[in-house]
């Protein structure tokens, strides 16, 4: 019986995690390694431990472990999804791990594996070149058709490195170009040259689950037409629930080939060329807007509970009901970014504010991490860029 969840990670996505787990009487601990979480002020953390690196996170979740076997890990950020995939045989001895078997993981933690899955099983996937040396992109680059993106095999230390997710290039010279400066700080061989779909945010799609034995228990499907920053966003910043037919076939494919369990956010976009809704990755831990499913009557984190308290595998999937998440905040500032560029989006995102929508952080029962995040906006800024 599952009565404490140690949160691992910071920030929007734990914040969430946290409320809906007090609606079943769940001690929530935060291990994090910045003093700048908004989650760490929320009335739903019963405690707080700060961490400085995986040696000092382990030492800690190890001094907190119940004589019971009652409290489940749960990662919030790649980063600790990794971690819990070096420890998960030994934390498994006296914890509940909230991942997939690291052999899982391993598919879609790095691109190059989830890409080679995507072309064995027949499921639409961008087209993909993984060069092992900068002779391999001099090759490549006569061959491709542009334009063409540069991303990584594994990305939490990409974007740590350069701040970004992707590098567009137009043509031969600029890819090569490219490679040459990102090779200075990260290897060639962990290197994805990937065709670039240009529908852009509005064209991103996400089937949100979770399952068990590769069977989606709770699921919905959402749109994100507004990012951070809007090509190659780092974090949604508006999504809003939708249904493709298409989509959710493909995503319970993937889910069922790999016997999934866990929480998965299983990415596509819309390819206008092929017109195929292309499979892209697979967040193998709660994602930033996981508590849209508030607005559909269920929590995702909820029905893990359920699921080891109770063996509940009775199914919540709403592909019906219309509702929107929003970061208030950012989204304001991404829509002032994209006016100054000369994209009028103010009417569709007046209009998008109208639907009955869940907050990203405002709550009247928990407002302290809503001010926090006003104050602490500007430094959470400037430690990202």
């Amino acid at each position: 019986m599952i009565n404490t969840v140690f949160l691992l990670g910071n920030h929007i996505q734990s914040l969430g995690l946290a409320r809906q787990l007090r609606n079943y009487n769940i001690d929530v601990i935060l291990f994090t390694d910045s003093k700048y979480s908004i989650c760490r002020f929320s009335n739903t953390i019963k405690k707080t431990y700060f961490f400085k690196n995986e040696i000092d996170l382990l030492i800690k979740i190890k001094q907190n472990k119940s004589n019971l076997h009652n409290t489940l890990i749960f990662p919030t950020n790649d980063h600790m999804v990794g971690f819990l995939c070096v420890n998960y045989d030994e934390l498994l001895k006296d914890f509940f791990i909230g991942i997939p078997h690291p052999d899982i993981v391993n598919i879609f933690a790095d691109k190059r594996n989830t890409y080679r899955f995507a072309a064995e099983h027949n499921i639409p996937f961008p087209e993909s070149h993984y060069p092992l040396s900068i002779n391999d992109v001099e090759e490549l680059s006569g061959k491709v058709n542009y334009p063409v993106i540069i991303k990584p095999a594994i990305m939490h230390v990409f974007y740590k490195t350069f701040s970004k997710k992707a590098f567009k290039c137009d043509s031969p010279s600029e890819l090569i170009k490219e490679v040459k400066k990102i090779e200075k700080k990260f290897p060639v061989d962990q290197l994805i040259i990937q065709e670039f779909l240009d529908g852009g945010a509005k064209d991103l799609y996400s089937y949100a689950t979770f399952s068990v034995n590769g069977k989606s228990i709770a699921a919905l499907i959402a749109n994100r037409p507004r990012q951070n920053p809007m090509n190659f966003g780092n974090s949604t910043t508006y999504a809003i629930t939708s249904y493709i037919p298409e989509i959710k076939i493909q995503a319970e494919k993937i889910l069922e080939l790999t016997n999934y369990f866990g929480l998965a956010e299983v990415e596509f976009m819309y390819d206008k060329k092929s017109k195929q809704y292309k499979f892209l990755e697979i967040n193998t831990r709660a994602w930033k807007w996981h508590s849209i499913s508030e607005g559909l009557g269920f929590s995702f984190i909820g029905k893990m509970i359920s699921y080891y308290n109770e063996n509940d595998l009775s199914e919540l999937k709403n592909f019906d009901k219309v509702t929107a998440w929003v970061e208030r905040l950012t989204d304001i500032a991404v829509v002032i970014k994209e006016l100054f560029k000369g994209n009028n989006i103010l009417k569709e995102t007046i209009s998008s504010y109208k639907v009955s929508k869940v907050y990203a952080v405002w709550s009247s029962k928990d407002p302290l991490p809503f001010l926090c995040y006003i104050f602490l906006s500007p430094i959470l800024y400037f430690k990202r860029h």
